[in-house]
């Protein structure tokens, strides 16, 4: 997608530092982080935060060229394909045993309309504040 940072990362035409990834999926390092541990797990296609809610429902299903609609995908498929990425990095960098958080802007709260998910973890403390 035009003028998505985030598309021109997965498309290697911007520099990331890569954690994980497959085929679907990219895992990097956050520029600012906010813990030790701070990646952004996101889909290689673009999908807009938007489409990844119930009002893009229709818009998925119709094949949209992205991990949400390759083979007629639905949201059901979109996030279980999402979350087990999220913990291929989770397990990746051990913190199943040590504790993260999981994070998913929307609306306001949001700085990129590339759907991602942050994973914050590596200290002691809850990172980012108690939730």
């Amino acid at each position: 997608m035009k003028d998505c940072l985030f598309c021109e990362i997965t498309a290697g035409r911007e520099p990331s530092e890569k954690v994980w990834e497959n085929d679907e999926f990219l895992c990097i390092k956050n520029k600012y982080p906010k813990a030790p541990v701070h990646v952004l797990v996101m889909p290689k296609g673009h999908v807009r935060k938007q489409d990844s809610l119930g009002t893009g429902l229709s818009r998925l299903k119709a094949g949209a060229k992205s991990a949400a609609g390759r083979g007629g995908g639905n949201l059901p498929v979109f996030w279980g394909k999402m979350m087990a990425a999220v913990f291929s990095v989770v397990h990746k960098l051990n913190l199943s045993k040590t504790g993260y958080k999981l994070v998913s802007n929307g609306a306001g709260y949001n700085h990129f309309e590339h759907e991602h998910i942050h994973v914050l973890g590596g200290s002691k403390h809850e990172p980012a504040g108690q939730t």
